[in-house]
């Protein structure tokens, strides 16, 4: 045969599916501009350029420094040309979709239910905002990292491991339950206890350690208190899982039972649903929220859509199983082309309207009355996406602050655009 076996080839075709499925979901994106966030990531990388360590003065950036690395090559390569480091995000998710695949088949035998696994991630729109958000990318950096470090481990490469693990820590800070996670897989390989090897875990988690806790008093997460350990978390974990698990996980259990007249095995079901909560952990001491952003989900649903693809087993062979994978596929293809694409269109437009705004006037001072984010570095940012603009011509102060000669402009939110204020 031309590419080996016939099992071979069949795994490289659905291979090529999950990925082209993946591309065709998140396509929208690549016509969409910066959003908010992704403006002060595109200032800080300038300022690295002169001063290397100036994320250590705005933790916990300084765990997120890979995605800052991915933001100052693109934007030496593209500049403020947003489609690119969508295209590169896009291919991370897809490069995830491929390392997703190899990573189950280490854990499960079964090739139908890996398969499906990599098919239903690949498009499932829960965490979306990691894929559409060139500010989430740490998330997608983080995934890829994990995979390679689980990987990596699973074939007794644990230097590598390491390695990987210590770039993982910088692309976010949640990566600290990797061992964790290395713990578990051994567990379930080969029901062993840490030995040795997990020394080598030490090392990239003592210089977390180590860099957390001098920069703890400048990390912006634990001083404006929107992160806070306590029981809180527990609900936040419940209701996150709740709505990333509907309505799919509901609908293959009932369909499922109507089958087959049984519930699925309560240890396994008990086991994934740990995991996912294992994989909310980090996330979830948020006060500010009663469930994780869809962002945070990233690995959630890896884990979530393997469950769904094992729930499915007592289906297989029925017109059922295959109704309701295309109706995943098609709904949450629809979903993000229809909806999601929209939203986030609309989040980018403060950003978006006020980069063409400055394209229409001479560079002159600017004032902002409720502007739409919280932050004024966003507003400021944006500037240096225009020639002859910078930070220092952009204020959003209150209305109270004088402003002679100024122009004025004021957010109008129902609009979405910028009314000049008259008559002042």
């Amino acid at each position: 045969m031309l590419f080996g076996t016939d099992h071979f080839n069949r795994a490289n075709i659905w291979l090529g599916l999950c990925c082209c499925i993946a591309a065709v979901a998140y396509l929208p994106v690549l016509n969409n501009g910066f959003i908010a966030d992704d403006y002060v990531i595109l200032q800080r990388t300038q300022f690295l350029q002169t001063e290397p360590l100036y994320l250590y003065q705005v933790p916990p950036e300084n765990f997120r420094f890979v995605s800052y690395l991915v933001f100052g090559v693109l934007k030496g390569l593209a500049g403020y040309q947003a489609w690119l480091f969508y295209a590169v995000n896009l291919g991370l998710h897809i490069a995830n979709v491929i390392l997703f695949g190899r990573f189950l088949r280490t854990l499960i035998e079964d090739e139908w239910t890996v398969r499906l696994a990599m098919l239903l991630f690949a498009v499932f729109q829960a965490p979306q905002e990691a894929v559409m958000w060139l500010a989430a990318m740490n998330e997608t950096t983080l995934f890829f990292f994990t995979l390679l470090t689980l990987l990596a481990w699973s074939r007794k490469r644990y230097v590598f491991a390491a390695m990987w693990y210590l770039c993982a820590l910088f692309s976010k800070e949640s990566a600290i339950i990797i061992p964790v996670l290395i713990l578990l897989l051994d567990w379930y390989q080969h029901r062993r206890l840490p030995g040795k090897r997990h020394l080598l875990l030490l090392l990239p988690s003592a210089v977390f350690a180590a860099i957390f806790l001098t920069t703890v008093s400048n990390n912006f997460m634990l001083t404006n208190r929107s992160y806070a350990f306590g029981l809180q978390a527990i609900p936040v974990i419940a209701v996150s899982l709740h709505r990333l698990a509907w309505p799919w996980i509901y609908v293959v259990i009932v369909l499922a039972w109507v089958k087959t007249r049984r519930l699925p095995s309560l240890p396994v079901v008990a086991a994934y649903l740990g995991l996912v909560a294992v994989m909310m952990l980090p996330y979830a001491f948020i006060v500010y929220q009663t469930s994780l952003p869809s962002r945070q989900l990233y690995l959630a649903s890896a884990v979530l859509m393997t469950m769904f693809a094992v729930l499915t087993k007592p289906l297989r062979g029925s017109p059922i199983l295959k109704v309701l994978v295309v109706s995943f596929v098609g709904f949450n293809i629809a979903y993000l082309w229809l909806r999601k694409d929209g939203q986030f269109e609309e989040r980018a437009a403060p950003t978006t309207q006020l980069i063409q705004m400055m394209r229409r006037q001479q560079p002159q001072k600017i004032v902002i009355r409720n502007f739409a984010y919280p932050y004024p570095e966003i507003a400021t940012a944006t500037t240096l996406a225009v020639p002859g603009w910078s930070p220092g011509l952009i204020s959003t102060e209150d209305r109270e602050t004088l402003c002679d000669g100024c122009l004025e402009l004021l957010w109008n939110k129902g609009e979405l655009r910028y009314d000049p204020i008259v008559g002042k």
